[in-house]
């Protein structure tokens, strides 16, 4: 006898905001395998976390003050 576990959208999502930090992490480097990625867009995600650390100068809190200069959404309505 087979149990098919099928759950919404919704309901995956909130599981995940219930991992702990390690967890995510461990979701996060499963997740292309999971999703059936290509070899093309596992490559991708590779060069793409390859490349965060080229913008972690801006990762300054010193820099946040500027963060209100930014037009959004928000401040347009």
């Amino acid at each position: 006898m087979s149990v098919a576990l099928r759950l919404s959208l919704e309901q995956v999502s909130a599981a995940i905001l219930l991992l702990d930090a390690e967890e995510k992490r461990q979701l996060k480097e499963r997740l292309p395998l999971l999703l059936a990625f290509s070899p093309d867009e596992i490559e991708d995600i590779g060069w793409l976390r390859q490349s965060e650390s080229a913008f972690s100068f801006w990762d300054d809190p010193a820099e946040d003050i500027y963060n209100d200069l930014i037009p959004t959404r928000q401040h347009e309505e």
